[in-house]
């Protein structure tokens, strides 16, 4: 297991990128088992605008990108 912070976030191209919450923190195999965890929903790869998606960071403080993944 890993450890991973999971920021969920709207975005639309008047108001841009709005969190919803705060950043949680939680333990997974990988950065989508992460995101899926939070809220059951099905993920995408790619997302169209003002849809829900996730940011996933790894607990590694040499990495700084972090992954994205768009609720169906």
């Amino acid at each position: 297991m890993q450890h991973y912070s999971v920021q969920i976030f709207t975005w639309t191209a008047r108001n841009g990128v709005q969190q919803v919450g705060s950043a949680i923190e939680v333990d997974a195999l990988n950065p989508k088992a992460a995101a899926v965890s939070l809220l059951g929903l099905r993920l995408e790869d790619k997302g169209a605008c003002s849809k829900l998606a996730v940011r996933v960071w790894h607990d590694d403080v040499q990495r700084a990108e972090c992954d994205c993944f768009y609720y169906h």
